[in-house]
């Protein structure tokens, strides 16, 4: 086989494992014939198989990294399997925009029988921000397809991602179930994958534990450490160790401590990744074993550390942390009648806001009320007011009145296209339900990029960043991923579509309203000329358009942006320059047709800049071309109508 190009990708610490796995390779990842076919396939092949290895995170990255000069020389379909990896990357990154992008290119380009698998991914990139209904529907559309195709091994791949959903929800007979499926379909189909096999039988004895059935969930974790050794797999040795130190300290206390020193010893073997989750997996063991034999002190201390180290893990979801967060206000709770149960319990709701956790939620709400009526009357009040609204009034609380504050920022207005009319035939309580998972998805891409929202008015919404314009800007793109995304789930509601506008300025940022009621909000003339943003994103055929004054502040080449010239929206004297922002530069699908059209829509707003309107119309005439049978269309038009009549920019009279 010729593995020379592959091998020289892989730092000396992996060589060995990528060795066995390309001497046989997983029939459910790959087909071994690629290992013999071009260079760049050989490449895709091994991206393939570390991106289904966490531990082999560096070869995934070192992989992509080789392939993208080459990337055009692949087929349509290999260029969809090269994103959804891309995906995957981006996803262990922890960033969403990159990782949603290229997820949604993935399903665009790949061929049917590989589709599942981005569903699988898409699956896990949702599971992981906590949002368990839509992380459940990708995984049923994948395994409605993989058994459709008779695609087994596939299946066993997303019994075990559903299972592991199901688990972390305490689902347990749920995941039960569909654990002990995937495991079945392994042992018959590859009873070699010891890797695996360790890992199924761990999440096994979780389901045990989850029921009550302690010595069961032993017998599994024994099990399941004796397959890792034999696969010398430190990670999942050491997992299936401290879980089973966790199930002693229920049967045999006095054998938890050298058992916790044998998952301890470990830990250096553990690839550097992983350490984080291995850390807070065996601090939660080592609290459980104190809070058992009264040791108050150690059990506080432990908890602290297993909270450090879920921050930085990037495999335990915002529902786990929550959990552990949960158990350690509950621990402060009985120990010392109170202590920091309050400040746990918050942390567990902030993680809990976000996700789709309504039990789990419902439940660490009510322990929070029972805690602290005061904190939970401010939670609840952040939901309605926002959490920097509530923290504003706090402060300014007995002074001499609410103050305002001049700043810079970056405001960003959001509306839905065509929701009014997809909505008729909904009934009141559809029509609530589908707007709130849209605006909680906008609301999250925003918050996910540090932004606050100001205020959803019907289908739109505001929202406010600092002077970082890069972030308003991923934050919009965001936007139109998730909603690319939820489209394909639309159900009676239909695909939709979204203008976002984008502006930056000084405003005033208070607490504006009577005695009785008010809202943390900005004013002054950029969030007016934001909002008629927005609404000029139709007229222009653009779908995130930003002002000069944003473009002026953002890194240099970031974003690939089409020039839209000089507009004077409705209402207003001085014009703004626009641009329409395409995508993140690096993550960018040209075509030269697109690619043409950008620089003649550039070409065309500096030549009416300098009045040069003859050659300007030349451009415009080329771009409009270029750009039939798309939206863009409309605002070549546009412009084009303007030139005729003699002006160096557009004045619009529509909002």
């Amino acid at each position: 086989m010729r593995h020379a190009t592959l091998l020289s990708l892989v730092p000396e610490a992996h060589r060995a494992q990528v060795e066995a796995l390309l001497a046989a390779p997983p029939r459910a990842l790959i087909d071994a014939a690629e290992l013999e076919s071009t260079e760049e396939r050989q490449v895709l092949a091994l991206a393939v198989l570390a991106a289904a290895t966490p531990s082999l995170s560096e070869v995934l990255t070192a992989t992509l990294e080789w392939l993208a000069p080459r990337s055009a020389t692949l087929s349509s379909e290999d260029q969809g399997r090269l994103w959804h990896l891309r995906g995957v990357a981006a996803g262990r990154e922890r960033d969403l925009l990159r990782a949603t992008v290229a997820m949604n290119r993935a399903l665009a380009l790949a061929a049917r029988t590989y589709r599942p698998r981005v569903h699988d991914s898409f699956g896990r990139l949702l599971q992981a921000q906590g949002l368990v209904e839509e992380a459940r529907v990708e995984y049923r559309t994948a395994l409605a397809a993989r058994e459709a195709d008779g695609d087994e091994e596939g299946a066993a791949l997303t019994w075990g991602n559903l299972a592991r959903l199901e688990l972390e929800n305490g689902n347990w007979l749920a995941a039960r179930e569909a654990f002990q499926r995937d495991h079945d379909i392994v042992l018959r189909k590859s009873p070699n994958e010891l890797r695996l096999r360790s890992q199924l039988l761990t999440h096994l004895g979780e389901c045990e534990r989850g029921l009550g059935n302690h010595k069961g969930a032993l017998s599994y974790f024994e099990r399941a450490r004796q397959t890792a050794q034999q696969a010398t797999d430190p990670f999942g040795q050491a997992v299936a160790t401290v879980e089973q130190a966790r199930e002693l300290v229920h049967l045999r206390p006095s054998a938890v401590t050298g058992t916790l020193q044998a998952a301890e010893a470990e830990l250096d073997k553990v690839p550097t990744p992983q350490r984080p989750t291995l850390l807070a997996l065996l601090e939660v063991a080592r609290a459980e074993h104190a809070v058992q034999e009264k040791r108050a002190l150690d059990a506080e201390a432990a908890f602290v550390r297993a909270l450090d180290a879920v921050e930085k893990s990037t495999v335990i979801s915002p529902i786990q942390h929550a959990l552990i967060a949960r158990a350690a206000a509950r621990f402060q709770t009985e120990t010392f009648d109170g202590g920091r149960n309050v400040e746990y319990l918050q942390r567990a709701m902030r993680l809990l806001d976000g996700t789709s956790a309504t039990v789990l939620r419902a439940e660490v709400e009510n322990e929070l009320r029972r805690a602290s009526n005061d904190a939970w009357t401010l939670h609840v009040v952040s939901r309605f007011l926002g959490r920097s609204a509530v923290e504003l009034a706090m402060r300014e609380a007995g002074q001499a009145g609410f103050r305002g504050q001049r700043v810079e920022l970056a405001v960003l207005f959001a509306d839905l296209r065509g929701f009014t009319s997809a909505a008729e035939g909904l009934s009141p309580v559809e029509l609530v339900d589908a707007l709130n998972q849209i605006l909680s998805r906008m609301a999250a891409c925003v918050e996910a990029m540090g932004g606050l929202v100001d205020k959803f008015v019907g289908d739109a919404v505001m929202a406010l960043f600092s002077a970082d314009t890069a972030a308003a800007v991923r934050a919009a793109l965001l936007m139109q991923a998730e909603l690319e995304r939820l489209n394909r789930h639309a159900g009676k509601l239909g695909a939709l579509q979204m203008g976002v506008g984008v502006h930056f300025g000084p405003a005033v940022l208070g607490l504006i309203g009577s005695a009785q009621h008010r809202s943390y909000t900005a004013l002054g003339g950029i969030v007016n000329l934001a909002s008629r943003m927005e609404g000029m994103t139709k007229q222009l055929g653009a779908s995130v358009l930003i002002s000069g004054e944003v473009l002026a502040r953002l890194p240099k080449d970031m974003f690939v942006v089409r020039a839209l010239g000089r507009y004077a929206p409705k209402g207003a004297v001085v014009p703004l320059e626009c641009f329409d922002v395409h995508g993140e530069s690096r993550d960018m699908v040209w075509t030269d047709q697109l690619r043409q059209e950008v620089e003649s829509s550039r070409r065309a707003a500096e030549l009416t800049e300098k009045g040069n309107l003859q050659d300007a119309r030349v451009e415009l005439d080329r771009a409009l071309g270029l750009s039939q049978g798309t939206s863009r269309e409309a605002g070549y038009r546009l412009r084009l109508a303007s030139i005729a009549q003699g002006d160096e920019f557009v004045r619009l009279a529509e909002k």
